[in-house]
């Protein structure tokens, strides 16, 4: 079931670092500072979104522009909401920013323990492309996933 009320996606903003820190450090396996955070916002606040519900940052997608290309830095959603429909929505309102910008094609990592978001991101009909050795700080796997837009 899709969520529809009280659900706006805007862009980021300063004031929604905090929220932004607290989502990806509640929603993703990381070693990343509050620091890394913020200067990964503002290295790509063009591509930032945060998804709100009364008010309150319940997720965010995060883009940039790689080799030509666009690219998710990071997208999560708090535990309590997923599975309604926000993570699809985010994926679509980033896909859309990129073909405005005149990309055809997005790349994404993600852990190659990941099942649930690697489940996701095939079902947003994204490809497997290849694997990246010990991406993560912690030694783990990266799978890279593409897609056409």
């Amino acid at each position: 079931m899709e969520i529809g009320y009280d659900v706006q996606i805007r862009k980021a903003t300063d004031a929604d670092m905090q929220d932004i820190v607290r989502v990806w450090k509640g929603n993703i396996r990381t070693i990343n500072t509050s620091s890394d955070i913020a200067d990964l916002y503002h290295s790509f606040e063009r591509y930032f979104f945060v998804v709100t519900m009364a008010d309150k940052v319940i997720g965010f997608v995060g883009g940039a522009i790689r080799r030509g290309h666009g690219h998710i830095s990071g997208l999560a959603v708090d535990k309590g909401y997923r599975m309604k429909g926000i993570g699809k929505r985010l994926l679509k309102l980033l896909d859309h920013e990129f073909r405005a910008s005149r990309f055809d094609k997005v790349t994404l990592e993600v852990r190659k323990s990941n099942w649930g978001a690697i489940r996701f991101y095939k079902k947003q009909g994204y490809k497997r492309a290849y694997l990246i050795k010990r991406y993560y700080a912690d030694g783990e796997d990266a799978i890279v996933y593409e897609k056409r837009i």
